[in-house]
C-alpha cells in the first residue's frame, strides 16, 4: 500500500521527530502519534520547510523539497 508522508525540517533539532500521513478523506496531513495535529495538504506542498516522501513496500521515495 502506497502513503505518502512528510516530515518538518525544524523538528530533526529534537529527539524525536514526528511524521504525517497524508488522509486521502480528509486531504490533511496528519501526525502519526496524534491525528488532532494535522496540516492541510496544500499547506504541506507549498511550504519548503517539509520534506515529502512516497513510502510502499518499506522503500522511502523523496517526492518534494
Amino acid at each position: 500500500m502506497k502513503k505518502i508522508r512528510a516530515i518538518y525540517i525544524g523538528d530533526v533539532r529534537f529527539d524525536q521527530c514526528p511524521v504525517f500521513e497524508l488522509n486521502t478523506k480528509t486531504n490533511y496531513f496528519e501526525m502519526l502519534i496524534d491525528k488532532e495535529f494535522r496540516y492541510e495538504k496544500e499547506v504541506v506542498e507549498e511550504d519548503d520547510e517539509f520534506l515529502v516522501f512516497v513510502v510502499e513496500n518499506d522503500i522511502a521515495t523523496f517526492i518534494k523539497e
